[in-house]
């Protein structure tokens, strides 16, 4: 007879008014056991075999328990050695007995509560569950600590307080039903898909319960199992099924699975060996036992005035949401918290700029007109006000921290030959750096051009020149015989020095980490930094990523620039995109080809530079005189072949994106892209920046195989502005800002909650307010600014070394 017979075999006799000296807690056994009789007693309630988790909790629960309770526990773990040996009817009379037993033993003794955790930075495995296994499924979400899980706030929300009536969903309507199996399931393979399918019944009327690529889940669900189901449920000719995105049991005979019926229920981003059910678990366990939760970085006089709430009470709201409004006020508490801190982090890095740098004026009495005056032509308004915020910046007694940015063809180069100029005139030196070698050898020509009026010669330095070349390179600088530098990566070199570093101009500053900048303005004694883009960046954006930058818009293009037509074209409409391309050429005009590979490969539908270059060569376009430039070519070759280019000797370029920026061919004006659906709002719109460089219309055709409704949408935004500044606000708002800005490599906080894209008030308010601290306590010395200045200190350690 199985040990666990009678409950009071279990409990033994006790005196009145004493207790165990510890008692187990059989919680866990309860609900592996409920869980096994569900499954149908077919020893897989647990991963690894239940019996084999039973004898080793019951062994365990034995070592904590009274001596008489010992013995019964280790013999009933000896009965469930022999668990997966039992007839069908002995495994039922033996988890039927062992619930009763062990029901009426957690009701008469209570094991002790765990103490509370005093450490947000206790490891997971304090918490009930979490061994060795699950520790690792957690540690793969980046889930470590207590305040990992607390930080790991939800993607989003069912709202499982009503149970609606199947009737009451329409066709591929999201719902959460409660649901009762009515048979075993079945794998089917329609249209040669393979699916799981599971009959079931929700309040009276039937439907099928669906898993795509899941043929396991049909097996997996006894007779009579309530499940919670969250999907989209589709009907067809009158019949109801359930494409079931999520699944949850219902617990048996009152059990703790935390499956949120009736509530607002959280939903996590989760892995393999991480359910919902256990990460709800976690973190009210975790709430539970923290005795300390975060402590907010806003100092309370800020928190009092914003009327903002306490931010312990936003986090536990923003898990378990007693209603909506609750939850909408949570997430508003803590994205502010996290602007304040990225806006502190900003407002630091502004003082380090202020205050610690040593007097660095550059005199520029008059030099903005002169350098008016000696253009080829009349600047735009625009250009006039951003360099005269640039000559503002070098006559201060501290250096220069500005952000240029502005449209495709603003003139930004004119701007960053103004600063350039600023240095080499009062006898000092500057140094531009670019992307890639295209660009720099472009501002190399251009910059030349625009500074011999004022007898100075630019010195060019790339990786692809010779060491005897290079060398000297390295001896003009640091004997200050050259006064501008054009160069790429290779100005990071330790070989660089230069005599006195004043001034130190950043292009296409996105394509640069924030320590490579670093790197180049550590080798001047605190020197002006400008950086340029030439994708606008939305307002948002520059108040994070560029907090700490003073801001110049370039907001006007010169006079008879005329936006480039856009045209999107997919299927037949090839055909003709490339009868359009030849007709202009035909008549004197010259083209790009842009393909986003440069070799794509027999197994892929994206078009490959090279690949295309052959057949265009070979086909439709073999009448013209074609080049081929990608990132693989030599560069001599390169330059020789955009020389032909330049030159009219060549009428068709195939290229990959090295021509994105820094190629000025005014008689190019048509540009077919392929596989458009590829490539970035902000990136198309440079890329055809390219096509308006001169009086003629330019002609883009975005040319796409993508079908997707999304992916059209987006690329006929192109269709329908040319204002770079709306484009780059509707890239942000589809895209996110981590993707457009890399601020993580930057040594800023991450932002986990807060949409920039709809909390941009909330940022100008954290923004005012950060600064205002920070204004009046630059230390961070006050006690009310120590929960602040621990948090910088820490993003200041984690940081790659941001501060210039």
């Amino acid at each position: 007879m199985p040990p666990l017979d009678r409950a009071d075999e279990v409990t033994g006799p006790r005196r009145a008014g004493t207790r165990p000296p510890s008692s187990p807690d059989l919680s866990l056994l309860l609900r592996a056991l409920r869980l096994e009789v569900k499954r149908g007693r077919q020893d897989d309630a647990i991963e690894g075999g239940f019996s084999v988790a039973m004898v080793s909790w019951l062994v365990a629960a034995a070592e904590g328990a009274p001596e008489e309770l010992a013995v019964r526990l280790r013999r009933a773990a000896e009965a469930y050695r022999t668990y997966p040996a039992m007839s069908e009817q002995q495994r039922a009379d033996l988890c039927a007995k062992s619930i009763r037993a062990f029901e009426i033993y957690a009701g008469r003794y209570r094991a002790p509560s765990p103490p509370p955790l005093t450490s947000l930075a206790s490891p997971l495995s304090v918490l009930r569950g979490v061994g060795p296994r699950r520790a690792e499924a957690l540690g793969a979400l980046g889930l470590h600590t207590i305040e990992d899980l607390l930080r790991h706030y939800p993607l989003r929300y069912d709202d499982r307080r009503a149970n609606q009536p199947l009737g009451a969903f329409e066709h591929r309507q999201t719902a959460s039903l409660k649901v009762t199996v009515c048979g075993p399931g079945r794998v089917r393979r329609p249209g040669g898909r393979l699916l799981a399918e599971v009959p079931a019944e929700c309040g009276g009327e039937g439907l099928s319960l669906v898993w795509f690529n899941q043929p396991y889940m049909a097996g997996r669900f006894a007779e009579g199992a309530a499940l919670l189901v969250t999907g989209q449920v589709m009907i067809r000719q009158g019949l109801y099924s359930l494409s079931v995105a999520e699944c949850e049991a219902l617990p048996v005979d009152g059990g703790e699975e935390d499956l949120g019926e009736g509530t607002i229920t959280p939903i996590y981003a989760a892995g393999a060996g991480v359910a919902q059910t256990f990460l709800r678990r976690l973190v009210r366990e975790a709430f539970e036992q923290c005795e300390h939760l975060p402590e907010s970085v806003v100092p309370e006089p800020v928190a009092a005035s914003r009327e903002l709430g306490t931010l312990s009470a936003a986090l536990q709201a923003v898990h378990l949401p007693q209603d909506m409004e609750e939850l909408r006020r949570a997430r508003a508490r803590i994205s502010y918290e996290e602007l304040f801190l990225l806006q502190a982090a900003l407002a630091t890095r502004r003082l380090h700029v202020v205050h610690d740098a040593p007097a660095t004026g550059v005199e520029v009495d008059g030099l903005a007109e002169r350098f008016g005056e000696s253009l080829p032509f009349a600047p735009t308004a625009a250009q006039v006000r951003v360099i005269a915020d640039m000559a503002a910046d070098l006559g201060q007694p501290r250096p220069a921290n500005r952000l240029i940015h502005g449209d495709v063809g603003a003139g930004k180069t004119v701007c960053a030959a103004f600063a350039l100029l600023a240095a080499a005139a009062a006898g000092r030196q500057a140094a531009i750096m670019a992307p890639t070698e295209l660009l720099a050898e472009q501002h190399h020509r251009t910059l030349n051009d625009l500074l011999a009026p004022h007898g100075i010669v630019c010195r060019l330095l790339v990786g692809s020149m010779g060491q005897a070349a290079k060398n000297h390179a390295y001896r003009e600088l640091e004997r200050g015989e050259r006064a501008v530098v054009v160069g790429t990566h290779a100005l990071f070199q330790e070989r660089v020095r230069f005599s006195d570093l004043a001034v130190v101009v950043v292009d296409e500053q996105h394509r640069f980490g924030v320590k490579q900048r670093a790197e180049l303005a550590s080798k001047g004694l605190r020197p002006n930094v400008f950086v340029m883009s030439a994708t606008p960046i939305p307002r948002t954006l520059a108040l994070t990523a560029y907090g700490d930058f003073d801001v110049s818009v370039l907001d006007q293009l010169p006079p008879g620039r005329r936006p480039v037509q856009t045209v999107l074209a997919w299927g037949k409409e090839r055909r003709s995109a490339y009868e359009t391309l030849a007709a202009r050429v035909a008549n004197g005009r010259q083209a790009y080809v842009v393909c986003p590979l440069i070799d794509g490969g027999d197994e892929t539908q994206l078009a490959g530079a090279e690949r295309e270059f052959n057949r265009l060569r070979a086909g439709d376009l073999a009448c013209f005189r074609l080049g081929l430039l990608h990132g693989r070519i030599d560069s001599t070759e390169r330059d020789e072949l955009m020389e032909q280019f330049r030159a009219g000797r060549l009428d068709i370029l195939v290229a990959t994106t090295v021509i994105e920026v820094g190629v000025d061919v005014p008689n190019a004006t048509v540009m077919l892209v392929e596989n458009a659906e590829r490539f970035g709002l902000a990136q198309l719109h440079q890329l055809r920046g390219r096509v308006a460089r001169g009086e003629h219309e330019g002609l883009c055709v975005l040319l796409t195989r993508a079908r997707s409704p999304e992916v059209i949408d987006r690329l006929q935004v192109l269709e329908r502005t040319a204002d770079g500044f709306e484009i780059a606000e509707e890239d942000l708002r589809r895209r996110g800002p981590g993707e457009l800005t890399g601020t993580r490599q930057s040594g800023l906080p991450e932002l986990k909650l807060c949409d920039l894209t709809a909390d941009t008030q909330t940022l100008v308010r954290a923004r005012e307010d950060a600064f205002g601290v920070l204004e009046h306590d630059p230390q961070l010395a006050e006690p009310e600014h120590a929960a602040l200045r621990t948090a910088l200190d820490r993003l200041e350690q984690d940081s790659e070394g941001w501060a210039m």
